[in-house]
């Protein structure tokens, strides 16, 4: 069997640099984590309330869960758009960058 052999070129140039993330990206991939972790739970929470109690009650916690499952999956989707415009942006821009 033969034996691996080194590139010829430096693996320190040759491989990809890392991504970076800017701030703004990483707080709105933070926020639709976060959204979409509330979904589910307040998700999980009418589900067992529907299924535990014959009538929801109209006061505490019940409508706030039911306008989270409500609004929050529209919120996340144009939050996960604006994700994706701005990073399209910037690699975009990155990469006009390395043409020249």
């Amino acid at each position: 069997m033969a034996k691996p052999t080194r590139s010829t070129g430096d693996p320190r140039t040759t491989a990809e640099p890392p991504a970076t993330f800017n701030r703004t990206e990483r707080t709105l991939a933070f926020m639709v984590g976060g959204i979409v972790c509330l979904i589910l739970a307040c998700f999980v929470v009418m589900i067992i309330g529907w299924l535990t109690m014959k009538h929801i009650p109209g006061d505490g916690i019940w409508p706030v869960a039911l306008g989270v499952v409500y609004f929050g999956p529209p919120i996340a989707f144009v939050l996960m758009l604006t994700l994706l415009v701005i990073t399209w942006t910037r690699k975009a821009r990155q990469h006009r960058a390395e043409v020249r």
